[in-house]
């Protein structure tokens, strides 16, 4: 298992992962209309924005994440349904954290599905995080637990 941060000529491998998700696929299309594309994303790494790490197994695309270091928001994290309960998805989050935390993120926080059937529930939950609001049926905001004690 290889964890290395993410270069932009890994992105349209990464977004064609992201689109083949198991419970919460999103595909070129809905990201492009969110303004989020690889040219777009390879901005954000090259000036330093948006930080991300993906993870190969037998040289395949097996997960990745990334962090918007300005605002402490994990943006993404993804795991290819082949490569789930590997333990992936939490190396990449403690990956994210960390980097979040030593660029001295004042808060810590993402955006997720407040779903108790899906995975990413309680996987945030199992790793520290906690709800801290509930803006509709599809979106919850979540902070990092050692950010609630400050």
């Amino acid at each position: 298992m290889l964890v290395r941060k993410t270069q932009a000529d890994d992105l349209p491998h990464l977004f064609a992962l992201r689109a083949r998700t198991r419970e919460n696929p999103v595909s070129l299309a809905q990201l492009e209309a969110l303004g989020i594309t690889p040219s777009s994303s390879a901005i954000a790494l090259e000036q330093g924005w948006h930080i991300g790490w993906l993870c190969e197994l037998d040289g395949c695309y097996a997960g990745f994440c990334a962090v918007d270091v300005r605002s402490g928001e994990m943006l993404v994290l993804a795991v290819a349904p082949e490569y789930e309960g590997l333990g992936i998805g939490r190396k990449l989050l403690a990956q994210a954290v960390a980097t979040l935390q030593a660029h001295s993120a004042a808060r810590i926080w993402l955006s997720a599905v407040p779903d108790p059937g899906l995975r990413a529930y309680g996987f945030y939950r199992q790793q520290g995080w906690h709800s801290v609001q509930v803006l509709s049926a599809d979106e919850e905001i979540m902070e990092y637990a050692s950010q609630l004690a400050s």
